[in-house]
């Protein structure tokens, strides 16, 4: 179970980010935020208690998305599958003292791991600048000592800095203005294997939908000494790391203590039971 001190600063975080959020509580349902970027455009949508943020094809008007989205009324509970799988980093670091967050958006796990884990530093890394404001008005992000949001490419980051990391979280996704694939190749996991701390973990969301999903599976395969996944529906959440796992039930009893200690608003353990080696894992 959770420590008592730690009990005390989630209920106290939680209370702030509600009313942190209580604004968007009066705004009627549609489209609540949208600015236009060089060759897309940012949506920020209401329905009910769900905010959710989108790219906007300005030629087709085709929405691409929710890239990020909450529930107000439950604001730490992670919607989307694949980020309460990326949870599973976890497993390997349970007490990280510094994570790197590659892809922001409206920083729905960066909100969650700065409210969960109260030691943690957390630098986040997006291209957009635009993504300081949605996250902080729409989302409830705070932006603190503990937590810091970098404009850069993933990569330009990572050669930059001097921080070595407990975990790298890979979630950045392409719209029509990106192509990231650089962001999947031997040479980036080598850099990414650099900036971990001896014993890191790195977590990427690949999406089935991608038509180069076989050869960046293929490439993180070979960077790492031990890859695992879940697979989920429209994703495939792998880990890397330098040793080998523990037994699959460990795994599982670690996710309830993790859930546990930390009072994560989801169940761990049965994302835990899922996890395969990546090589045994259908693609499609």
């Amino acid at each position: 179970m959770a420590s008592q001190g730690a009990t005390t600063h989630l209920a106290s975080y939680t209370a702030s980010l509600s009313r942190r959020l209580a604004w968007l509580r009066t705004l009627p349902d549609g489209v609540i935020y949208d600015r236009s970027l060089p060759q897309t455009r940012l949506w920020v949508i209401k329905d009910a208690s769900f905010i959710s943020l989108f790219f906007l094809n300005p030629e087709t008007g085709a929405l691409d998305g929710p890239m990020s989205r909450i529930d107000i009324e439950r604001p730490l509970h992670l919607l989307a599958p694949y980020t309460r799988a990326l949870l599973l980093t976890l497993l390997w670091r349970p007490a990280p003292h510094r994570i790197c967050m590659l892809g922001f958006g409206g920083g729905r796990m960066s909100l969650a791991l700065h409210a969960h884990l109260p030691d943690v530093n957390i630098d986040n890394v997006d291209v957009d600048p635009a993504f300081e404001t949605i996250a902080a008005d729409y989302f409830g992000v705070i932006f603190d000592e503990r937590q810091r949001l970098h404009i850069a490419d993933a990569q330009a980051f990572l050669q930059s800095t001097m921080h070595r990391y407990d975990i790298i979280i890979m979630d950045a996704f392409s719209d029509a203005r990106d192509n990231l694939n650089h962001l999947a190749t031997a040479e980036f996991y080598a850099l990414c294997r650099e900036r971990l701390r001896p014993g890191g973990v790195i977590g990427v969301n690949f999406l089935r939908s991608d038509p180069h999903l076989s050869t960046k599976v293929d490439a993180f395969r070979a960077a790492w000494h031990t890859t695992l996944a879940t697979p989920l529906r429209h994703s495939l959440v792998a880990f890397g790391v330098g040793r080998m796992p523990a037994p699959a039930t460990e795994l599982t009893t670690r996710a309830c203590a993790l859930a546990q200690r930390y009072g994560f608003d989801a169940d761990l353990s049965n994302l835990a039971a899922t996890l395969r080696p990546l090589r045994a894992i259908d693609l499609w």
